[in-house]
């Protein structure tokens, strides 16, 4: 163009040659781009297939998955968060968590990526905070009833209905337990699946009608130190020293469904996904599934939600990492995920895709109680320290301290803790 004033038209096309050549070390970037996953430690066999799905699909973006042990996972993002740096890309999220971590700039929005009318409504609701989705819907939960049969014929002990509407109250449950326990020899009535973690055992105060927390979201004084809370962690606390049915000193829920798995355990309540695990792992164990239990003067509470996933705000690779977001939601990625770990689907065509799978007791009772008995943890943007400081109280409540005073004293503290985030 020398000697001459370029016209309009070569203008618009060197700008455009110019831009491409700037876009073209982005784009390549973003293909080769390498992300880094934190995800729960769950056993390798239900974990690298998913990721290898994805490599499969996206060959351009490699990921490093890192599998972190259930006991460490919650302290291990929040120091990698609290660097603030890039890593990790992509991370696991407790449902519950998600307004604590979009509270404090831990969480991409992801509106833009997420077809709502796709999910269900407790699944969206999970993900949201302050308007937004921030999380993405990944799964479910919901806590059945698993019982050994041949415990529970050795001890002349009847098996509990499948029928939601003829479900065993924690008095009879207790009672029949009595029944199996047999502590000398390791042998036990019942015992929970997370036995200190207040998703498994909100619903004992919940069944009588305590609230977990203030509908705010910032009070737990006068509500998880009230009579009902009191009176359920009561009834926790004699399972283990007054009745004897439970195994103290069980917390890691990582180990706890070996008990059931090896015959140790005549009732015990866990999560779906411990189905498969009997089958694969302990396929000698001939068992059955009820209902959650209920307090005779209360109503059936069963706890739900689940874990999502979120994006690092600060990663380096927003369209590796959008790539990979929508691969993992996809009605594919999302049926592979449900037969690999079975959590209730967040995904609704999931629910018909996969028909003849949800056709039995265990999922008959799930899906009856998601849309009926159903109660997710409290709503606060203070949930981690909420959960932190009631693990330890429930821990003490287990091994004998003063229900009222430990309760007390938790829920001052988390007032203390949570307010932080007011305003």
């Amino acid at each position: 163009m020398t000697g001459r004033t370029a016209n309009r038209r070569e203008i618009l096309l060197a700008g455009a040659a110019a831009t491409a050549a700037l876009a073209a070390p982005r784009l390549a970037r973003a293909q080769g781009a390498t992300l880094r996953v934190v995800w729960m430690g769950w056993p390798e066999n239900q974990v690298t297939p998913l990721f290898d799905e994805v490599q499969k699909r996206q060959p351009a973006i490699k990921l490093q998955v890192e599998r972190i042990p259930f006991t460490q996972v919650f302290q291990t993002i929040e120091v990698k968060l609290n660097g603030r740096t890039p890593d990790p890309d992509i991370y696991i999220c407790d449902s519950p968590l998600t307004a604590s971590y979009a509270s404090r700039g831990h969480l991409m929005a992801l509106d833009g990526l997420i077809d709502k009318s796709r999910f269900t409504p407790s699944g969206l609701a999970a993900a949201t905070y302050d308007g937004k989705i921030y999380s993405a819907p990944f799964g479910s939960s919901m806590q059945v009833l698993f019982y050994n049969k041949a415990l529970l014929k050795a001890a002349g002990v009847e098996e509990p209905s499948a029928d939601p509407a003829q479900r065993w109250t924690w008095e009879k449950l207790v009672a029949e337990a009595k029944k199996i326990a047999r502590p000398a020899d390791n042998i036990w009535g019942f015992a929970f699946e997370q036995s200190e973690r207040p998703y498994q055992l909100l619903p004992l105060g919940q069944s009588l009608g305590g609230k977990a927390l203030s509908d705010d979201g910032f009070k737990a004084s006068g509500n998880l130190d009230g009579p009902a809370f009191v009176e359920a962690y009561t009834f926790m606390q004699k399972l283990y020293s007054e009745f004897k049915v439970a195994p103290p000193g069980q917390f890691d829920p990582a180990t706890t469904p070996e008990l059931f798995g090896t015959g140790k355990v005549g009732f015990f309540l866990a999560g779906t996904f411990n189905f498969d695990t009997f089958r694969s792992r302990f396929a000698g164990i001939d068992f059955g599934v009820a209902p959650h239990p209920f307090f005779a003067k209360g109503k059936p509470v069963t706890p739900t939600g689940a874990w999502h996933f979120g994006v690092n705000p600060r990663t380096a690779h927003k369209g590796a990492v959008e790539a990979v977001v929508k691969e993992l939601l996809s009605d594919d990625l999302q049926a592979m995920w449900f037969k690999l770990r079975p959590y209730p689907p967040v995904v609704k065509a999931i629910w018909q895709r996969e028909a003849a799978t949800f056709d039995t007791d265990m999922w008959r009772i799930a899906r009856h109680e998601l849309d009926t008995t159903a109660q997710p943890r409290p709503a606060t943007p203070g949930f981690r320290e909420y959960e932190d400081v009631l693990r330890v109280a429930l821990r003490d409540i287990q091994t004998g301290a003063n229900v009222q005073q430990a309760l007390t004293q938790a829920a001052t503290r988390i007032d203390r803790e949570i307010a932080k985030y007011r305003g």
